[in-house]
């Protein structure tokens, strides 16, 4: 009898809801924690919640789902018939999500869980486990997929700009760019995630035009060596932002086409707003691009 795979991915993955529907995934939100309230990390939380309350809040955070309900999950999936999961998550350097993945993994029963650490946050781990999805829907066994993880993490690209790193520094999320701490007076930041998962700090600039100027340069020389199945994915935080992801996110793609001679036809654009799993981590005032190409095949 052959296995019934499913495949699931949190909110710290930066999925959209065509995105969720069209690969049928199951969903893993964060709980987030405003001023005393909590609230699941959830679509109609994103859309119509969070960004409405959070700028006249005092506190916000998140919360990951305790072991047990995180069991309770995988039960429920196995109880559809399902046999085998591919489950994908965020950076575990951002939270303690996937450890708990992992122990829960080894106590259900009768479900094979194959829990995955992206090492990025949001736009890249969405890029990552896009990759995986579509690997694992193309035939290819789970085990085969696993070994696929850590090339598709090198092929994947992302990097975000903060106005401010006291939410990062406050949730504890700071990572290896703890040396920007105070130095941001009419600085702007570029930070990444690293190969192990860190936050790090790519550049440090004055004004948003250079900032943006580095954004895009950052991602044509990634995809120098990366020129098959291009995919930039595009996200800001508070609507302040909106204008600025669309402008850089513009710039991005007519970089791409002058330097790299791709025409935008054969860039797969997705675009979104963060989530507030990362956001309460960032800090509302963010956007970024992120980036995943493939080697030509030699």
């Amino acid at each position: 009898m052959k296995d019934l795979i499913a495949i699931s991915i949190d909110s710290g993955c930066a999925p959209t809801r065509d995105f969720i529907q069209s690969h049928k995934l199951f969903f893993m939100g964060m709980k987030v924690i405003i001023d005393d309230m909590e609230y699941n990390d959830e679509f109609d939380f994103m859309e119509n919640v969070f960004y409405r309350i959070v700028d006249s809040s005092k506190e916000f955070h998140t919360a990951q789902p305790p072991l047990g309900q995180v069991l309770e999950y995988y039960n429920d999936i196995r109880s559809r018939g399902f046999t085998e999961l591919l489950d994908i998550h965020f950076s575990s350097k951002m939270s303690g999500l996937y450890d708990t993945c992992i122990l829960a993994s080894k106590m259900v029963e009768g479900l094979e869980v194959h829990v995955v650490d992206t090492k990025k946050v949001s736009i890249g781990a969405h890029l990552v486990a896009k990759r995986l999805i579509e690997l694992t829907e193309s035939g290819l066994k789970i085990d085969d997929v696993m070994k696929r993880v850590p090339q598709v993490i090198d092929d994947t690209f992302m990097e975000f700009s903060v106005p401010t790193l006291k939410y990062l520094i406050k949730n504890g999320r700071i990572g290896r760019a703890q040396g920007l701490a105070g130095t941001l007076l009419n600085i702007k930041p570029i930070l990444s995630v690293d190969e192990e998962g860190f936050i790090s700090p790519i550049a440090k600039l004055r004004g948003m035009k250079k900032l943006q100027e580095e954004m895009v340069s950052n991602i044509v020389k990634f995809l120098e060596k990366r020129r098959r199945s291009i995919t930039l994915y595009s996200i800001y935080g508070s609507e302040e932002y909106l204008g600025v992801m669309k402008e850089t996110t513009e710039r991005a793609i007519e970089a791409i086409e002058m330097n790299l001679g791709i025409s935008r036809k054969e860039i797969e654009l997705i675009s979104g707003r963060i989530w507030p799993t990362i956001a309460c981590h960032s800090g509302p005032a963010v956007f970024g691009l992120a980036c995943y190409g493939e080697k030509e095949i030699e």
